[in-house]
């Protein structure tokens, strides 16, 4: 009588540290993430070292995100299309040309002009629409079903740990150089497109199709058809945006709060890294909260945010330390919502709508991360930090009640599967 040999299963978690294609999409999109980031920290500093201004701060932010806004739709559609490795390529060097143009401009000029500074980052954050998408694509070709939850946590962790390091080495190269953090970006989008040139893909990824203008507009339509009939993503898109809204505002509280008391670069960037370091920790353990709580992390995250924004609004914003202690718990929190809708993205959406479905919800996060920091401009030029920050709670006091409609009896969803297993 013959035996049949027992084999062990290999866990996920090993089989994606085994994966060689992945780990080298992982790390080149993280090194280009870091980059982005030192920018994302150095522009509002330079331009509030310009202008002296936190509402022309916030018009900043606002200018360098709305554009990408209006790009979403179409690039989601032609990201369905495309190869995502060469999209991605492509995308990767021609934002590396726009940030070392940010940075010759800053080296040829005393006092460069703030319109084209922000119209060059504009370039690069539109590019980097088509980068982000094309990388939700390429993780699909690079790993197997059963191991896209573990892949997605792991990509969830790996971005609260690039803020955490961002924000801080950001404010802190800022105060050796202004034009250092831009440098260090214009280099990591480099290093990014040499890595992904070293990828292939396990899986068909598509060959690059005329952009028929008449079939594209069809395509965007129905993403958009898709949005409205799902009653999970109708609610979590919008909510989402706005709990990206209220953060981003808050930073620019912050920011114009320690720019009035001259707190320094170093330390600006320590207290902005506490967001990175709450999400880090909230995506270690999303996995395990998400097998006991499912799609209702959502509204856990937002009941975590009443209480911290409650906390932070009676202390009058004032503290530098409670400040740090706010955006780690809604860092924590925010890991948490992200796990449960990427979850949702990649487990329930089919996979020849993820590109148009990516970019509807990117769409409505950008939207709130343009107006985010032009709210936070506005209110902390008008009412000052205190009165600022209890009217960002106002607005938080409302999202657990959006969120109590995301939950998936209400909203006619099939059961998930728990990350780590086949879906």
């Amino acid at each position: 009588m013959s035996v049949t040999p027992v084999v062990a299963e290999v866990p996920v978690n090993y089989r994606l540290r085994r994966n060689r294609d992945f780990q080298l999409l992982l790390t080149g999109s993280t090194v280009s993430m870091l980059g982005s980031r030192l920018t994302a920290i150095g522009l509002p500093l330079l331009v509030l070292a310009l202008s002296g201004s936190p509402l022309v701060a916030g018009w900043a932010g606002f200018a360098v995100a709305a554009p990408s806004v209006l790009v979403f739709l179409p690039a989601g559609a032609l990201a369905d299309r495309w190869n995502p490795r060469l999209a991605m390529i492509v995308s990767e060097v021609g934002r590396g040309a726009a940030i070392t143009a940010v940075v010759m401009l800053m080296w040829l000029l005393r006092q460069p002009s703030v319109a084209l500074l922000i119209a060059l980052v504009v370039v690069e954050e539109v590019l980097g629409v088509f980068s982000v998408l094309s990388e939700r694509r390429l993780i699909c070709s690079l790993v197997k079903p059963d191991q896209t939850a573990a892949a997605l946590a792991g990509a969830e962790g790996r971005t609260h740990v690039v803020v955490l390091l961002g924000r801080s080495l950001g404010g802190f190269l800022f105060g050796l150089a202004q034009a250092l953090p831009f440098l260090a970006d214009a280099v990591s989008f480099g290093f990014s497109a040499a890595v992904l040139v070293r990828i292939r893909p396990l899986g068909p990824t598509g060959k690059p199709e005329a952009a028929d203008s008449h079939r594209l507009r069809h395509e965007i339509r129905e993403g958009l058809h898709w949005a409205r009939k799902n009653r999970f993503a109708r609610v979590a898109f919008p909510l989402t945006a706005c709990a990206t809204l209220i953060s981003q505002a808050l930073i620019i509280v912050f920011l114009a709060e320690a720019h009035a008391r001259h707190l320094s670069g170093d330390r600006i960037g320590l207290v902005l890294a506490a967001s990175g370091a709450g999400g880090a920790i909230g995506s270690a353990v999303a996995c395990r909260l998400f097998h006991y709580f499912k799609y209702d992390l959502l509204q856990v995250q937002m009941w975590i945010w009443v209480v911290m924004f409650g906390l932070l609004a009676f202390s009058g914003g004032k503290s530098f330390t409670m400040m740090a202690a706010a955006l780690t718990v809604t860092g924590f929190a925010g890991a948490l919502g992200n796990i449960a809708l990427d979850s949702y993205m990649f487990q329930q959406v089919d996979q020849r709508m993820l590109g148009r479905a990516t970019s509807i919800d990117r769409l409505t996060t950008f939207g709130g991360l343009a107006l985010g920091p032009l709210l936070g401009g506005a209110i902390a030029d008008q009412l000052g930090t205190g009165l600022s920050i209890s009217v960002l709670f106002g607005v938080v006091l409302l999202m657990p009640v959006a969120a109590f409609f995301c939950r998936p009896g209400r909203a006619g969803l099939q059961q998930p599967t728990d990350p780590g297993t086949p879906a």
